[in-house]
């Protein structure tokens, strides 16, 4: 069994960014709204910030308390709509309880929805439009590429706890020539056993710490864990790392497999953003 270990692939990344960032002369700008205290939520803003600088992305933040009003934060994002040195939003989520998740993120301008989730950008993706696709999946494509292996016509299930999640995952595997299934993670292990016995590949966001166990999968899968759960102190995934990897040929950890990547492909997308907008 191998791992795939996300840094590997974010060096890449954030060497490919850099060099297409220094050759075009533009200098791409992010600009973050962070609400709240999890910590969590900051630690991914500060690893975002210094990669940023490290490829050279300009990064601004807006920082707002526990108690911030939707209004307050609608309209930050759109002062950041307005400007023309800022080519990406990226809104830190979770926001505070209470807050309007779905209202405060269409209130970004579609062209500048660096995580892609705004539901045009995902009504874009899935109508068939590949290069709208949202920055976890992407990072996810990018791990599974890792492994080198020829996916078309082989089986690739999707397990999550989010319908939006779990149709746009799908159709990525879709598009790398699977054919693709997605099953929410609320439905019986039973099901998923006999959904799993002749994929090639498994995603997973379900959310439910080691929620995937080994005895549920077929030898020789390729096992992307894109959990992120905490457990005390400690960072775990969705899957059972110990029993899976004795079944699995591939498997991404957690911590430092998919969240790596997920920011060098966001800084990306950023980047791809500044050179449309040198193309108007």
């Amino acid at each position: 069994m191998t791992f795939l270990y996300g840094k590997i692939v974010a060096e890449r990344l954030y060497e490919e960014t850099k060099e297409r960032i220094m050759q075009s002369g533009i200098t791409p700008g992010l600009g973050v709204i962070l609400a709240g205290n999890d910590p969590a939520s900051h630690l991914y803003v500060g690893l975002k910030e210094k990669a940023a600088k490290r490829v050279g992305i300009d990064f601004e933040k807006k920082l707002f308390s526990e108690d911030v009003s939707p209004a307050e934060i609608i309209a930050a994002i759109e002062e950041f709509n307005k400007r023309e040195d800022i080519h990406g939003i990226l809104v830190q989520l979770p926001l505070p309880s209470g807050l309007p998740t779905d209202e405060i993120i269409s209130s970004l301008d579609p062209k500048k929805d660096t995580d892609g989730f705004h539901k045009k950008t995902i009504a874009e993706f899935l109508a068939g439009d590949k290069e709208k696709c949202p920055v976890f999946p992407r990072a996810i494509v990018e791990l599974l590429r890792e492994t080198k292996h020829v996916f078309e016509n082989e089986k690739g299930i999707v397990i999550a706890n989010s319908l939006l999640m779990g149709n746009v995952m799908a159709e990525v595997l879709t598009l790398e020539g699977m054919e693709s299934e997605f099953i929410r993670s609320s439905e019986p292990k039973s099901l998923m056993v006999e959904k799993l016995k002749e994929a090639k590949v498994l995603i997973t966001a379900c959310g439910i710490p080691r929620f995937i166990t080994g005895d549920m999968l077929p030898e020789g899968i390729i096992v992307i864990d894109g959990g992120i759960e905490h457990e005390g102190e400690k960072v775990v995934g969705d899957v059972e790392e110990e029993s899976v990897s004795s079944k699995a040929s591939f498997l991404s950890p957690v911590p430092g497999g998919v969240g790596p990547v997920t920011v060098a492909t966001l800084l990306a997308r950023v980047t791809d953003a500044a050179l449309e907008s040198i193309d108007k």
